[in-house]
């Protein structure tokens, strides 16, 4: 997926300014996509160049809300009928998990121990923005359906974590495995 699709979608949903798509990446799509403001605002001038979306009047303290065009509408409509997903997928925490044998069991419990709560943490975010969508809104029943995802991802997650931590409790220290 690309930030330019990210962008849309929001847009989608209703106009938005550059900071309230960045307090979106911070919360409910966290666990989808990451994008920080030095990538936002040059795709939202890119995106406004070509025609996706538009400018509304200048609000308060300069606030400048966008909103999506026809021509936006019809990309992310073609991106969601005809283009195939990308399924690749980016985990840190993971790709850490697979070198956990490099560092003794106590410090790896300690990495899979702030893993659990981050994500316990991230979990009770994501129950409070689920609880407080307005499903008589379309974008809202839209966004249940990613937030679930994200829920059950979490909710996954605690669960390794908890196992993970349980299984490297019982690894021996390095020192044991070099005697061993």
């Amino acid at each position: 997926m690309s930030l330019r699709k990210a962008l849309l979608v929001l847009i989608a949903g209703e106009p938005r300014s550059g900071y309230d798509i960045g307090q979106e990446f911070d919360g409910v799509l966290k666990f989808v996509w990451h994008a920080k403001p030095t990538q936002v605002y040059p795709e939202l001038k890119r995106l406004a160049a070509e025609g996706m979306i538009r400018e509304q009047e200048e609000g308060p303290r300069g606030r400048r809300a966008y909103e999506i065009t026809a021509d936006g509408l019809a990309e992310l409509r073609e991106w969601l009928t005809v283009t195939a997903p990308d399924h690749s997928l980016r985990n840190e925490t993971v790709l850490r998990s697979f070198a956990l044998w490099l560092v003794e069991p106590c410090e790896a419990s300690g990495f899979l121990s702030g893993e659990l709560e981050y994500h316990r943490a991230r979990l009770r975010g994501m129950r409070v923005l689920e609880g407080s969508l307005d499903l008589t809104r379309p974008a809202d029943r839209a966004a249940l359906l990613g937030l679930r995802a994200g829920i059950l991802r979490l909710e996954a997650m605690v669960t390794w974590a908890d196992w993970a931590i349980e299984t490297v409790a019982a690894w021996p220290s390095r020192d044991e495995e070099a005697t061993a």
